[in-house]
């Protein structure tokens, strides 16, 4: 009963912290034009005159749900940045943690072989980013890893193509933030330190091309998450953990893949054979293994000796 009554309380707790979705509605109170001004949102400050940039509009160009979207275009008076800033930024009421959120949202872009897009959680204050994803201009995916001696963009298994509408979800949870795109984990990386986020960003680097962003859920996820920690703990085991030569799966379905990543969030090469995972080409220390089966996605953490 215990069990029960604190899975309840955490289901109740997470729909409490989640927002209504944004579609760029008029019924949720949004017009046509600039996104600046528009509700929480805010378009790219300039430092000059005018204070922000005006180009970056609600349209009813192309929308995933409803009439509306927010469409992400060039502003003519700048040239291309050395970083996607450009676009719209919705600022939080409350800070979220690292540890401790979902966002999710649909975006279509124009062309390959031209600006790259993406989605940026960030510390506005502290200028620190928490969360960032890029979708390049070659149509890859690539995910910031946050290790303060590197600060790169790490490649994924995603891809985009032009004109087509995709779902981008990121997961943040006490042990690791997770990266989906289209429902199909694409990366994973492990919560060293929690850090907070106060401001999103739907962003380019004014390169040529447009994108739209649509359906924007926070917090939505959350819930799924609290559901899905249950279904790990009944549903597949790792054995021995830890272990020095091989880990074995034990699921009720068929392991389809699994990738292993490091503490830094890389991605290791490991074979699996039948549902065994041969870790005998690891170095000791602690992974992360994310397995994916003909019924969900889990990722398990494992110690090699």
């Amino acid at each position: 009963m215990k069990k029960i009554y604190s899975i309840a309380c955490a289901l109740l707790a997470v729909s409490c912290f989640a927002q209504q979705p944004i579609s760029f509605e008029g019924n949720e109170g949004f017009i046509e034009g600039s996104i600046h001004g528009q509700g929480a949102w805010i378009s790219t400050p300039t430092g000059g005159n005018p204070e922000n940039i005006i180009n970056q509009v609600i349209s009813v160009d192309n929308a995933s749900d409803g009439s509306s979207a927010l469409k992400i275009v060039r502003e003519s008076m700048y040239g291309v940045q050395p970083e996607p800033v450009i676009g719209g930024f919705y600022n939080l009421t409350v800070p979220f943690a690292s540890t401790y959120f979902s966002v999710s949202f649909d975006i279509r872009m124009s062309e390959l072989n031209s600006s790259v897009f993406g989605f940026q959680g960030v510390d506005n204050i502290n200028e620190q980013t928490v969360v960032r994803v890029d979708f390049d201009a070659t149509g890859g995916v690539k995910i910031l890893n946050k290790d303060p001696n590197v600060q790169d963009m790490v490649s994924t298994t995603g891809t985009w193509a032009p004109n087509e509408w995709y779902r981008l979800k990121v997961v943040g949870t006490g042990m690791e933030i997770r990266y989906y795109l289209n429902d199909i984990l694409i990366y994973t990386e492990p919560v060293s330190a929690p850090l907070a986020m106060d401001q999103f960003r739907f962003v380019h680097n004014n390169g040529l091309g447009t994108a739209y962003f649509d359906n924007i859920k926070i917090n939505d996820e959350l819930i799924l998450t609290v559901k899905e920690i249950k279904s790990n703990a009944e549903t597949l085991i790792l054995y021995p953990n830890p272990a020095t030569e091989s880990i074995k799966i034990k699921t009720p379905n068929r392991v389809k893949h699994i990738e292993v990543y490091d503490h830094t969030g890389k991605r290791i090469n490991v074979a699996l054979n039948g549902d065994q995972v041969d870790i005998r080409g690891l170095s000791s220390g602690t992974y992360l293994l994310n397995i994916e089966t003909e019924g969900r996605n889990f990722t398990e953490k494992f110690i090699k000796k």
